[in-house]
C-alpha cells in the first residue's frame, strides 16, 4: 500500500526507462526508517520484470553486518550465468568456491545487460557489510554506458559501512538519482487508516494518530493496530491507549535500531528530560557535539518519533527508558539532575529526576548526593503549595536519605513527620524517633527543637512534647531567635486574662509549668462569644490545608471538650468530605475519632460506633498510637450499646507501652473501664479509672470536662459498696474549676445521688436531669432519669416514677443503649439479651444495677420501711410497658393531639408541654382529655411510647437552650 509516493515512483520509472536507451543509473532512495522504502523497491522490481528486465535483489540486515560478501553472494544468486573467477592451483576443492573480483563483477553484469535491462536491488544499504560495499562502489564507479539500474535503498542516520564516504562515491556517477521517502501527511495517513481499518477510523482518531506518529506508515499501522484491538467500537470515537510495550512502541523501538545509535542516545535523552529539554541539555546528557545532536534529531523527527524537542507519545519514552539496566537508566537520571541544576532549572525538575534515579541508601551514599538534598526539600515545599503531599512526602524521604549534615537531615525527618501525618500517622511517629534522641542527646539544632515540641504535641504525647518545648524556652531565653512553637495551635486566646484557662497544673519536677502549657494548649476549651464561638471562626474562615490541618483539629477538639458535639459533628462532616479517605486517610482517621467523641457525648452511640469504625478502617495498618484512640471511642459506644462480645474483640490487641506516652492513653484506659464496669468487674474497672487519673494529673490534664475519672472510679467503687470514698470522688469533682459546665455537673450529681440515703436522691437526680436535659447528651440525660425513675420508686412514688422510666426508655431507645433500655424495662429493650454471656450471668436486668431496688443503690435503706409492699407494687408498674394502642384509635388523634400525646408519653408536664408548643395550659388539659377518650385510656402512664412523631415534634423534644444555628 503505497500512499503519496507518486512522485518517488515517477522518479524510479523513468530511471528504468533511461536504462532501457542505453545509460546506467545509480538510483538512491533515503528516507527514515518505516516510511516505506522497502515497498517502492518492491513496487520497481515487479515493474521491472513485468517489462522483461533482469533484477537482481539483495537487503543487508544487520545481523549480517560482520559476514564477508553476504550481500554480494546474495546478488549473484540472481545471476543467469555466474562469473567463473580464475582459480587457485591450492584452492582445496572442498571449501566454497572462489568470488569474483570486483572486476570480474563489474564484468558480469555488462555482459547480462547485452541482452536485457539489469536492475540492481539492495535494501538496506546501512546494513551492507563492507566488502559487498566495496563492489557496490566499483559497480558504480566502472559502469556508466551499459542498461543498468543500480537501485540502493537507505535508512537516514543509520550506522554501517554505507556512510559519507560512500555517498560522495555514488555522487560522482554521472546518472546518479537521488530520491527522499518522507512521512505521509494528514490526509495521507486518514487515507492508510481508512484503508488499512475497513473505512471504520473516523477522522478525529485518524487526526490523532497521525499526530502521535508523524505520519510515519509503518507505526501508524502498529498503532491502527493495538486502537483496533482495543475492543470491536474502537472505531466508534473510543481514544486509544497506547502501551509502553505494546505493537505501537515495539515498531519505535524498531525505528530507533534502524535510525543508528546518534539518534538512540538522542531519543535516550529526549526520554529523560521530557519537558526540560534543550538543545545544549540534550547536548551534555546525550555526550554528543550540538551539531552531532541536530543531526540525531533530525533523524528522529524524520522517523515521526519526535516533534522538536519532545517525544511525540509518552509511550515512546516509557518504551525507550524502559529497554535499559535500571543502574543504567537511573544514572541518565542522576546526569539530568546535576546538568538541570547546574543550569539554575527549578527544584520541582531537579527532584523529578532524582526521584526517578532512586537506588539503594547503600549505593546513594556512594554517589556522594548530599547537594541534592536542600532542593529535593525545596521541592517538597512547593509540592506542599500545590496540595501534593505524596509527592512531598517522596522528595523528603529521599532528602533525608541522601544528607550528610546530622542537623540537616534531623529537620528533613521533622518536616516529614509533618508531612507524612496525613497519610500514615504511624510512620509519622517513626520519623520523631530520631530527632527525639538527638534532643536527649543535647544535638538537635535551635530551630528544631520548637518544631519537634509542636508535632509531639499534635501527636498527644505531652510529657516528650514538654521536653522539647523546655528546650526551646531555654534557648529562645538565651538569645537565640525564634517564635512560640505553640502559636500556630492556637484557635482562640489562652484566656481574656492571659493566664493558663483552667487551675493549676498538678505535674512534679522541672518541666511542671512547660507541662501545663502544653496541656492547655492541647485541651483548650472554647470561649464563648456574642452568639458564635470564637472558636468556630478559624473553622469557618480557614481552609483545610497542610499548614492549618492542626488548627482546625484543636478547634474541633475545643468544640468537643466545650460539650458542643452539635456543631462539632457539624465540621467534622464538612472537613472529612474535604479529606476524603482515600486522599488523606490519616487526616480521616484523626477527624473520624473526633467525629465518634462528638457524637459519644451526644449520646448517639449507633453514630459513634459507625464513625469509629470508619475512622479504624481509613487508618487500618497506618493509625499508629491514633488507632487506640478510635478503639476506646468504638468500645464505649459498644459497651454502652450492650455488645459486649463486640467490645471485647476491641480490647484484644495489646496496648504497647509506647501508648503510655501519648494521651490516648487516657481514652483507652477509660474504654478499658467502662467496659469492665458494665460487665460487672469492678475492681478492674476502678484500678482503670485510677491509672487514668494518675496519667492525667501527670500531664496536667485533670480536667473533668475532658476525663471525668473520678464520677467513673466513684460509679465502680458505688458497686463495691465503698459509698463514702466514692462521694469524697465526686465532691473533689465538683469543687473544680472544669465542674461548673451543666454536663459534668449533672454527672456529678447523678453519682453522687447514689452515694446519699433514699430520701435525698429524687431531690440530687432532679438536679442532675435538669442539668443533663441542657447539656445535649441524651445518654447521661436517659441515665439520670433512669436513676430518679427508681429513686422516686424506693420513695414510694410508683406512678410518677413509671412516667419518668417511660421517658428514659425512650431517651436509651433513641441513642441505641440497648443494655439501658433492657435495665429500665426488662424485657422491652431493643435487642435485649445481646452479651447475656458476659458478666455475672444474672441477666441484662443486672448489668447496671438490680432493678428492684436491692442493688447498691440501696445501700442506706428503703425510705420508708412500712411500704414494702407498695414500693415493690410501683416498680411492677413502672416496669410494665402497656401494649400498643390500637392502629385505628391512635389516627383518630387530631395533629394537635399527637402533638400533646406524644410529649406527655415521654414524661413532660403539662406546663412543659404548654412552653414547648406554645399553648396554655387548659389547652394541653383538653387535648389530654380528648385523647384519652379516644384511645380509651384513664391515666397518663398509660399513653403509648411509640407514638410517631413527626420532624417538628422530634426536634421539639430535643430542643435545648443551647441550641445553635448549622455552620
Amino acid at each position: 500500500m503505497l500512499l503519496n509516493r507518486e512522485a518517488q515512483l515517477s522518479g524510479l520509472e523513468a530511471a528504468l526507462a533511461r536504462c532501457g536507451g542505453g545509460e546506467t543509473v545509480v538510483a538512491l532512495i533515503e528516507g527514515a526508517a518505516g516510511c516505506g522504502k522497502t515497498s517502492l523497491l518492491s513496487r520497481l522490481e515487479q515493474h521491472a520484470r513485468r517489462s522483461g528486465a533482469l533484477v537482481l535483489h539483495a537487503a543487508g540486515s544487520a545481523e549480517a553486518t560482520g559476514l564477508r560478501h553476504g550481500v554480494l553472494r546474495q546478488l549473484l544468486h540472481g545471476l543467469p550465468r555466474r562469473p567463473v573467477p580464475s582459480q587457485d592451483p591450492r584452492q582445496d576443492p572442498n571449501q566454497d568456491p572462489p568470488l569474483p573480483s570486483l572486476q570480474e563483477f563489474a564484468d558480469a553484469l555488462r555482459e547480462a545487460a547485452e541482452d536485457t535491462t539489469v536492475v540492481v536491488c539492495v535494501d538496506d544499504l546501512q546494513a551492507t557489510d563492507g566488502p559487498s560495499l566495496a563492489y557496490l562502489l566499483h559497480l558504480s564507479s566502472t559502469v556508466s554506458d551499459a542498461p543498468l539500474l543500480l537501485a540502493l535503498g537507505r535508512t537516514c542516520g543509520a550506522d554501517g559501512p554505507a556512510g559519507p564516504e560512500a555517498h560522495t562515491e555514488l555522487l560522482r556517477h554521472d546518472g546518479f538519482v537521488r530520491l527522499r521517502v518522507g512521512r505521509l501527511d494528514a490526509r495521507g495517513s486518514a487515507e492508510l487508516l481508512a484503508r488499512a481499518s475497513g473505512g471504520r477510523m473516523p477522522a478525529e482518531q485518524a487526526l490523532r494518530l497521525h499526530r502521535i506518529t508523524g505520519g510515519n506508515p509503518l507505526l501508524l499501522k502498529a498503532a491502527l493496530s493495538e486502537h483496533l484491538a482495543s475492543g470491536p467500537d474502537a472505531g466508534a470515537g473510543k481514544r486509544p491507549e497506547l502501551a509502553s510495550d505494546g505493537p505501537f512502541a515495539q515498531a519505535a523501538a524498531t525505528c530507533l535500531r534502524r535510525g543508528g545509535a546518534p539518534a538512540r542516545t538522542a531519543a535516550v535523552a529526549l526520554a529523560v528530560l521530557g519537558e526540560d529539554a534543550t538543545g545544549e541539555r540534550v547536548a551534555a546528557l546525550a555526550r554528543m557535539t550540538p551539531s552531532g545532536v541536530g543531526e540525531a534529531l533530525d533523524v528522529l523527527d524524520e522517523t515521526g518519533l519526535s516533534s522538536g524537542l519532545r517525544l511525540r507519545h509518552p509511550a515512546l519514552a516509557a518504551a525507550v527508558l524502559g529497554a535499559m539496566e535500571p543502574d543504567e537508566r537511573a544514572d541518565w537520571h542522576l546526569r539530568a539532575a546535576r546538568i538541570l541544576h547546574e543550569c539554575g532549572e527549578k527544584a520541582g525538575a531537579v527532584a523529578h529526576q532524582l526521584l526517578r534515579a532512586r537506588q539503594s541508601p547503600e549505593k546513594e551514599k556512594r554517589l556522594g548526593l548530599g547537594w541534592a538534598a536542600p532542593v529535593l526539600a525545596e521541592a517538597a515545599r512547593q509540592a506542599l503549595l500545590d496540595d501534593d503531599s505524596g509527592y512531598a512526602v517522596d522528595c523528603l524521604t529521599l532528602a533525608a536519605r541522601v544528607s550528610r549534615e546530622p542537623a540537616e537531615r534531623h529537620r528533613i525527618a521533622l518536616w516529614l513527620a509533618s508531612v507524612v501525618r496525613r497519610t500514615d500517622p504511624s510512620a509519622a511517629e517513626r520519623h520523631l524517633a530520631e530527632p527525639l534522641a538527638a534532643l536527649r542527646a543535647g544535638e538537635l539544632p535551635q530551630d528544631a527543637c520548637g518544631l519537634l515540641a509542636r508535632l509531639l504535641l499534635t501527636q498527644g504525647r505531652i510529657g516528650q512534647a514538654a521536653e522539647a518545648l523546655e528546650q526551646a524556652e531555654r534557648q529562645r531565653a538565651a538569645g537565640a531567635p525564634g517564635e512560640d512553637p505553640l502559636r500556630a495551635l492556637l484557635a482562640p486566646p489562652a484566656a481574656a486574662d492571659g493566664q493558663a484557662v483552667l487551675g493549676t497544673s498538678s505535674a512534679r519536677g522541672a518541666c511542671a509549668a512547660t507541662v501545663a502549657r502544653v496541656a492547655d494548649t492541647l485541651w483548650l476549651p472554647a470561649l464563648r462569644g456574642d452568639g458564635e464561638s470564637a472558636v468556630e471562626l478559624p473553622l469557618k474562615d480557614t481552609p483545610l490545608t497542610h499548614s492549618t490541618f492542626d488548627l482546625l483539629v484543636q478547634a474541633l477538639r475545643a468544640l468537643v471538650h466545650d460539650d458542643r458535639g452539635d456543631r462539632a459533628v457539624v465540621w467534622c462532616q464538612k472537613l472529612q468530605a474535604e479529606a476524603d479517605r482515600g486522599r488523606a486517610p490519616g487526616w480521616y482517621a484523626s477527624l473520624g475519632l473526633l467525629h465518634a467523641q462528638a457524637l459519644l457525648r451526644l449520646g448517639d452511640l449507633r453514630g459513634a460506633r459507625r464513625e469509629a469504625a470508619a475512622a479504624a478502617t481509613a487508618g487500618e495498618g497506618r493509625a499508629g498510637l491514633l488507632l487506640f484512640g478510635i478503639l476506646a471511642a468504638e468500645i464505649t459506644a459498644l459497651s454502652a450499646m450492650g455488645h459486649y462480645d463486640e467490645a471485647a474483640r476491641r480490647l484484644e490487641p495489646p496496648a504497647p507501652r509506647e501508648l503510655f506516652t501519648s494521651v490516648y492513653a487516657l481514652d483507652h484506659l477509660r474504654a478499658r473501664g467502662l467496659y469492665y464496669l458494665a460487665t460487672h468487674r469492678y475492681h478492674a474497672a476502678l484500678a482503670e479509672f485510677l491509672d487514668a487519673g494518675e496519667l492525667a494529673r501527670s500531664w496536667a490534664l485533670d480536667r473533668p470536662r475532658q476525663l471525668p475519672w473520678r464520677t467513673d472510679a466513684a460509679q465502680a467503687l458505688v458497686r463495691l459498696g465503698a459509698h463514702r470514698r466514692a462521694e469524697r470522688l465526686v465532691n473533689e469533682q465538683l469543687a473544680l474549676p472544669d465542674a461548673r459546665g451543666p454536663r459534668v455537673r449533672g454527672v456529678s450529681l447523678r453519682v453522687l445521688a447514689a452515694t446519699a440515703p433514699p430520701a435525698e436522691r429524687p431531690r440530687l437526680l432532679s438536679s442532675a436531669v435538669k442539668e443533663l436535659r441542657d447539656c445535649g447528651d441524651r445518654l447521661e440525660h436517659a441515665l439520670a432519669l433512669a436513676d430518679l425513675a427508681r429513686a422516686l420508686q424506693l420513695v414510694g412514688e410508683g406512678r410518677r416514677a413509671g412516667t419518668i422510666a417511660r421517658r428514659a426508655w425512650q431517651l436509651a431507645a433513641d441513642c441505641g443503649a440497648e443494655a439501658l433500655c433492657e435495665r429500665i424495662l426488662p424485657g422491652h429493650g431493643h435487642g435485649h439479651g445481646k452479651g447475656d454471656k458476659q458478666g455475672d450471668g444474672h441477666g441484662p436486668a443486672d448489668r447496671h444495677g438490680p432493678a428492684d431496688g436491692h442493688g447498691p443503690a440501696d445501700r442506706h435503706g428503703p425510705a420508708d420501711g412500712n411500704r414494702p409492699a407498695d414500693r415493690h407494687g410501683d416498680r411492677r408498674a413502672m416496669a410494665q410497658r402497656p401494649a400498643a394502642p390500637a392502629e385505628e384509635p391512635v389516627r383518630q388523634l387530631t395533629d394537635s393531639e399527637r402533638r400533646v400525646a406524644s410529649l406527655a408519653a415521654l414524661g413532660y408536664t403539662n406546663r412543659e408541654i404548654s412552653a414547648k408548643l406554645y399553648i396554655t395550659v387548659s389547652t394541653v388539659e383538653q387535648h389530654l382529655t380528648c385523647v384519652y377518650r379516644k384511645l380509651n385510656i384513664s391515666r397518663r402512664h398509660e399513653l403509648p411510647m411509640d407514638l410517631r412523631l413527626d420532624d417538628a415534634e422530634r426536634r421539639a423534644r430535643h430542643e435545648a437552650p443551647c441550641t445553635r444555628g448549622s455552620a
